[in-house]
């Protein structure tokens, strides 16, 4: 497995060797166990405070899909980021998918429903330099439906992964060719941390970038009320 707490990435090289056999035999590696429970537990609390928006996925001016998501103000979000751009685990996971050199994650917090239709169609994410995709399960309560599903360049379907236990993710393939879905929540509520791991910037470049937008939304904030 892949674990992160708080202050390491835990990955021997055998589990490395079986999450790369993994992803090659079906463009995705499962990670049970991603989040330590001390990173795991303040997530989960900040995302029932969070406030969630109707997000609309739009690729050359089509709506392709449809889901909740947290703003970028929300400090859950920023944790998201804070937790998942860290060296040690762009080198682990660069193994796992012999991938290009990892520059930094980019990722969202969202949420699909029962009873909305939410879901997102067939999409291959093969955009601002993403090259690997990550999945992480933050539903404490059941839910049935919403799973991912991914498929190759033959059209073949290669994996399919529905609920799993909060903190769980999984790794996906990111390439021309490759797509991947979300169908609709058939009961309760699926809510997921998901981003892409990029090639550029360097990720010391993008958390200054971050740091810069989070002062001018705070900024901007304070000055509307």
């Amino acid at each position: 497995m892949i674990q992160l707490t708080q202050t390491a990435v835990h990955a021997s090289p055998d589990d490395i060797r079986k999450l790369a056999e993994e992803f090659e035999e079906t463009g995705c590696a499962r990670l049970p166990g991603f989040l330590a429970p001390p990173i795991l537990k303040p997530m989960l609390d900040w995302l029932g405070e969070a406030r969630f928006e109707v997000r609309y996925e739009v690729h050359d001016g089509s709506v392709f899909g449809t889901t909740l998501s947290v703003p970028e103000t929300e400090r859950s979000l920023f944790l998201l980021h804070f937790i998942l751009n860290r060296a040690e685990l762009f080198k682990a996971v660069e193994q796992v998918a012999r991938c290009p050199e990892i520059g930094n994650f980019r990722g969202r917090l969202h949420r699909t429903t029962a009873e909305t239709n939410q879901h997102i169609d067939w999409h291959d994410d093969a955009v601002e330099a993403r090259t690997l995709g990550i999945c992480i399960n933050l539903s404490e309560d059941h839910y049935s439906g919403g799973v991912l599903q991914l498929r190759g360049p033959d059209l073949r379907m290669r994996a399919e992964v529905g609920r799993a236990p909060a903190g769980d993710a999984f790794l996906f393939r990111i390439n021309c060719g490759w797509k991947h879905r979300l169908t609709p929540v058939d009961s309760g509520g699926r809510t997921v941390g998901v981003g892409w791991f990029r090639t550029a910037p360097d990720w010391r470049e993008y958390a200054l970038n971050v740091a810069r937008s989070r002062l001018i939304l705070a900024r901007d904030g304070e000055e509307s009320r």
